[in-house]
């Protein structure tokens, strides 16, 4: 039992001391508007470091932007040049909306329009790799009714949903 125990304090001890890098996006096929609908959730430090080191910055605020406008801008830039989709064999770009705070995170939400059947969905997603060594970005792609997941990392940068 005194070995669970320190076991217990001594994982819990770790992951104070190394927090774990995570993004989660969840990506939806909307057949009557004929487009991929994606939200994409990023922990406020992890971006607020992300966003700097694209952008070359001292300081960024991502709780209370002066500019949210400004945000939303280097946001997007950063997001154009991380996140990827090949929609059926073609590259496809993503039209940014913006970006909500919630509690300890971001939602950044885009779509990529004029997708008349979702039969294949490549994602690559590097946002944050390059500033974070253990950096995770889990994918949710619900289309026709199905929910796919999947778990990108260094070793992984690129999945492939067929439906």
């Amino acid at each position: 039992m005194h070995l669970k125990l320190t076991s217990v304090v001594v994982l819990w001890w770790i992951a104070l001391m190394h927090p774990f890098h995570i993004s989660v996006m969840d990506a939806e096929y909307n057949n009557q508007s004929k487009s991929l609908q994606i939200s994409h959730r990023l922990f406020l430090d992890d971006l607020e470091e992300g966003l700097k080191d694209f952008h070359g910055l001292d300081y960024i605020d991502t709780v209370e932007p002066e500019n949210p406008e400004k945000l939303d801008s280097l946001i997007n830039s950063y997001l154009q040049k991380k996140v990827f989709f090949v929609v059926n064999g073609e590259d496809k770009e993503f039209e940014f909306y913006g970006s909500e705070l919630e509690g300890d995170a971001r939602w950044c939400y885009y779509e990529i329009k004029s997708v008349e059947t979702l039969k294949e969905l490549e994602i690559t997603n590097v946002a944050l790799m390059d500033v974070f060594d253990d950096q995770q970005n889990i994918m949710h792609i619900k289309a026709k009714g199905k929910i796919q997941s999947y778990k990108l990392d260094k070793g992984t940068k690129v999945k492939t949903f067929t439906f």
